[in-house]
């Protein structure tokens, strides 16, 4: 054989091996692309079935929505509700404080202002000077849609003992876990029942059966009380303070300034629910608005209160302990802002606490003011929201709200939000609102059973739509 048909043959050879190291390539290229667009697909299909489970964690893998805001003139406080923002510009860094990213410098109210304290408050919202705690009790049943790859990221060690123990400062935080260990009634004072309250609840009463404890319904529209039950007792907030921890953040924040999570996360319980962020990710105030009201994440309330109160104190190098305690100053001027009564709030994400304490009056306040946020009701009657942080990560969470979940055998068409809770001293809780045919309704749940929550909203719900 010539050594050109020898040449050639190696070409030749040489040509073909060519061909099938790409044709190979591509092939498992495509395979791999195929998988991951088919697993993300499967993701996007799950929907939240399981009505036991409560205010928890994420199904990860999935993006991004995006956001808006506003301001507040805080007027007639309390002598203990200094540091009002408005003095150095709310949403404001001072000019003479630690360099910070140009989005953390932003003005974060510069579009609407918002009323001051509609109502007189005598004693019902204590001093939140002193401020000395963290959230509330067990949140197990909230979680949802555990995803083992995030589960272990944050977990706190154990929470024996009644207060403290797991928290960056046992000592200013806390936290009952043990509600038969802790006499918390003794931190709750007498409520006041004055002549606008009297005024609000002289209604001719209709005589509706429901399992909670405590209840109220509200026309939006006119802000009357259609219905109401121990409307003035003292109740506990669970979750449902995230309602009041989300206006808080808007009035401070664009829905565009980045937080980077820190060390607060590590301040929640174990049995906390979550949203699993971790130290280190980058994440929008609207990222965090989500991770509070879908998942019901303890952790995206203590992250959103930490950058907060670091922008009341005019100091981000504060303390979480210390800027979670002026957040909670700042619930406190909220609540009593939009005509809460008779509620002490103490932490973000409302986990029981000694001195924390609502009722379902001044919860229906806070949900009648939550509803007229495009924002919060816009994340509240979602389903699942996917986000995708500023960091990177892509995640969905499901909404613990079961009434607006089509796949869910509680899910009620005309729900439009709000946001649920549950705890130890809570009991099931929900806050919900409904729209139909252009009247609007606000009804609260408060300490009912876990099938009982849904059917009492509901029931109140459809009664003031008809």
């Amino acid at each position: 054989m010539s050594k050109k048909s020898i040449l050639g043959l190696i070409l030749f050879g040489s040509l073909i091996m060519a061909g099938l190291f790409f044709g190979v390539d591509f092939i498992i290229g495509q395979g791999t692309k195929l998988g991951a667009d088919q697993s993300q697909e499967n993701t996007a299909k799950q929907e939240f079935t399981d009505d036991s489970t409560e205010e928890g964690a994420p199904n990860q893998n999935i993006d991004i929505n995006k956001y808006s805001d506003e301001t507040i003139d805080l007027t007639e406080v309390e002598p203990w509700l200094s540091t009002n923002p408005s003095d150095f510009g709310i949403g404001k860094w001072p000019s003479d404080t630690i360099e910070y990213s140009q989005s953390e410098k932003t003005d974060a109210n510069e579009n609407e202002a918002v009323t001051d304290n509609p109502a007189e408050t005598t004693g019902a919202l204590e001093d939140a000077g002193n401020l000395s705690e963290t959230e509330n009790p067990p949140e197990t049943s909230e979680t949802v849609g555990t995803v083992d790859s995030l589960k272990n990221s944050n977990a706190t060690t154990d929470t024996t003992g009644v207060l403290g123990g797991t928290v960056n400062d046992s000592s200013a935080l806390q936290l009952i876990y043990d509600c038969n260990e802790v006499d918390y009634k003794a931190y709750i004072p007498k409520m006041n029942y004055d002549s606008e309250l009297q005024a609000a609840l002289d209604i001719s009463n209709p005589n509706i059966d429901l399992d909670a404890e405590a209840a109220i319904l509200f026309d939006s529209n006119t802000m009357e009380v259609l219905y109401y039950k121990n409307a003035v007792e003292a109740v506990f907030p669970a979750s449902t303070a995230k309602i009041l921890t989300s206006l808080v953040a808007l009035d401070w924040c664009k829905e565009e300034e980045e937080v980077t999570i820190g060390d607060e996360i590590t301040m929640i319980p174990s049995d906390a629910s979550k949203a699993y962020l971790k130290q280190g990710q980058v994440l929008t105030i609207r990222n965090l608005l989500e991770g509070m009201l879908v998942p019901s994440g303890n952790d995206a309330a203590y992250a959103t209160a930490v950058y907060v109160g670091r922008k009341s104190l005019q100091n981000p190098a504060a303390s979480s302990v210390e800027a979670v305690i002026e957040f909670a100053r700042l619930m406190n001027l909220k609540a009593k802002e939009l005509g809460a009564k008779n509620s002490c709030f103490k932490t973000p994400d409302g986990y029981d606490a000694i001195g924390q304490y609502t009722t379902a009056y001044d919860l229906g306040k806070i949900g009648l003011a939550a509803i007229e946020k495009e924002t919060i009701l816009t994340i509240s009657k979602k389903s699942r929201a996917r986000n995708v942080f500023v960091s990177g990560e892509d995640v969905t969470w499901e909404n613990t709200n079961s009434l607006i979940s089509r796949n869910s055998g509680r899910y009620y068409s005309y729900c439009i939000g709000l946001k649920t809770g549950t705890s130890t001293m809570a009991g099931r809780c929900l806050v919900a609102a409904a729209c139909k045919d252009g009247k609007e309704v606000v009804c609260v749940i408060m300490n009912s059973t876990s099938t009982g929550r849904w059917e009492d909203a509901t029931t109140l719900l459809k009664y003031g739509l008809q």
